[in-house]
């Protein structure tokens, strides 16, 4: 007889919630993973071919029957995307470990694990590979990135009525030019500075018919 698959791993939001929508997802988990919408779950999977998927997406509840520690931090990234400020993390020992770390590094709050010392040692490298890597937004060679940031957020307070969606826009473009940033992408600064100046594109930049 086929041993039954174990119970999945889950994380809860807990306190106020900010959005519990299937399929609310970071640009980046978008573009990774293979994505069904069956109404109210979303299944993400690895590729187009496979069977099971790697999380289920309840609104409520994130599911995965894996301990693999990228997929429990794309679990996390989703909760951080959705304004989740508390979670608590069920299932695996292995689960709720990573759950824990990689909660507590983007600064959530995260029940169901309890912490050894080497966990907080781990917490504090990750709190600062977090930090070097907000840096760069801020340093000079990646001030064009932040300026576009900027540019997203002040089209989106001056566009959107509702602070909820704004909040939304502003958190995808910012999880998007991380995400380009982890890969080397580099930016030109915004405006362009030809436009800057004369408020409009540049010549060569301009769409022909």
């Amino acid at each position: 007889m086929a041993a039954s698959p174990p119970p999945p791993n889950a994380l809860l939001p807990l306190g106020e919630l900010r959005s519990t929508r299937a399929g609310d997802l970071p640009e980046p988990l978008l573009r990774r993973y293979y994505t069904e919408d069956r109404g109210r779950e979303w299944r993400l999977y690895l590729d187009a071919q496979s069977r099971s998927a790697l999380i289920e997406d309840r609104g409520r509840r994130l599911l995965s029957r894996r301990s693999d520690p990228n997929i429990v931090r794309d679990m996390v990234r989703v909760a951080e995307h959705r304004g989740w400020r508390a979670i608590d993390a069920r299932g695996s020992q292995a689960f709720r470990r990573e759950a824990w770390l990689a909660g507590r590094a983007a600064g959530l709050e995260v029940r169901g694990h309890r912490p050894t010392e080497r966990d907080l040692q781990e917490l504090e490298r990750r709190k600062a590979a977090r930090e070097r890597q907000a840096e760069r937004l801020g340093d000079g060679q990646d001030r064009a990135a932040t300026s576009r940031l900027a540019a997203v957020e002040t089209l989106a307070r001056a566009r959107l009525a509702d602070p909820a969606a704004q909040d939304r826009l502003i958190a995808r473009a910012r999880s998007r030019i991380a995400g380009w940033l982890e890969r080397g992408a580099r930016f030109e600064p915004w405006p362009p500075p030809e436009r800057a100046r004369t408020g409009h594109e540049p010549r060569e930049r301009r769409r022909t018919h």
